[in-house]
């Protein structure tokens, strides 16, 4: 760890701490050794880690802690920061506390979005916003589409990615803009000066997107490699009478609001399609086939229901 308490009680950085000086963790309070070499970043060290929460929260590797170091340099030059900062009303430390209203993570390995929802909602409480910044080697991009995983989407802030490379030491804004089915998203990626990741602002795009007829097409192969009989989009299409080639034009676009849910582009599509022409459909029915993303800071189920079936509705009357 980068930072200790001094024998007044003091806060100190390993880039300022000398040898032969008794230091005590923040957290546990017990003593730590400094450690300084020719290899290893400056830093702290536990004489038994096992009986601080610091052990419990998360372990850092050698990209981990090399990234808050030079992520701590970069902030301080403009901004008040704080490394390490425990925060006892939440039992949660970020790895930068920026200006007290924005906790700076770096995430480089996989967790669940559970954890990513649980620990966001955490400095929420306090009224502090997180930007999660993963490894941007990470990041899977192919044929002009971002293809993040369910554990990166869940860190999304203003509806974006944000990564750090720990060769160049930049951090770039991925800004997703719509899932164009099988995991692939439009976006913009733009490099991000540190300083300027406390004035992010929500970016404009396009409600809707249109999505090619090979784009349908390979999300309708994607469901028949299921070979299921339950296959949900297969039925659907069966019980219409459609087939790849003769799907409805207001199905083949992709709106906002489909980012929080997990439902393909066509899936949810489909079933609204169906049972508005048969007469049966029921807020509730529909409520239990839309699945939830998990994702840090996500609107209420209730509100994505409304803007999904608003922007059915505009899908249907525009074609």
């Amino acid at each position: 760890m980068f930072l200790a308490l001094d024998e007044n009680g003091s806060q100190i950085t390993a880039a300022d701490a000398v040898k032969n000086r008794k230091y005590f963790c923040p957290v546990c309070e017990a003593p730590v050794t400094f450690k300084s070499g020719n290899i290893k970043l400056p830093h702290f060290s536990h004489h038994r880690i096992l009986d601080c929460i610091r052990y419990l929260y998360k372990k850092e590797s050698i990209e981990h802690l090399q990234a808050k170091h030079d992520l701590y340099l970069k902030v301080r030059e403009s901004a008040a920061v704080a490394m390490e900062y425990y925060l006892p009303a939440i039992e949660q430390i970020p790895d930068l506390l920026v200006d007290e209203r924005l906790a700076l993570e770096i995430q480089f390995s996989t967790i669940s979005a559970e954890l990513i929802r649980e620990r966001s909602k955490g400095y929420h409480s306090l009224g502090m916003e997180v930007i999660w910044l993963l490894d941007e080697e990470s990041i899977r991009m192919e044929s002009g589409r971002c293809m993040p995983t369910n554990f990166q989407l869940s860190t999304q802030y203003m509806r974006s990615l944000f990564t750090y490379n720990t060769k160049t030491g930049k951090v770039h804004r991925i800004m997703l803009h719509h899932n164009h089915g099988c995991g692939r998203w439009s976006y913009v990626r733009r490099e991000t000066d540190v300083p300027e990741l406390l004035l992010i602002e929500p970016f404009l795009q396009e409600e809707t997107r249109q999505l090619t007829g090979s784009e349908i097409k390979l999300m309708i192969q994607r469901e028949r490699q299921q070979r299921s009989v339950l296959n949900s989009t297969l039925s659907f299409m069966y019980h219409l009478g459609l087939d790849e080639s003769r799907i409805p034009p207001h199905l083949c676009w992709t709106i906002e609001a489909e980012r929080w849910i997990l439902n393909p582009p066509l899936e949810w599509k489909l079933f609204l399609y169906l049972h508005i022409q048969k007469g049966t459909f029921h807020m509730d029915m529909f409520g239990r086939f839309i699945r939830m993303r998990t994702v840090q800071g996500a609107p209420e189920k209730e509100q994505v229901m409304k803007e999904l079936l608003y922007g059915y509705y505009m899908l249907y009357n525009s074609q």
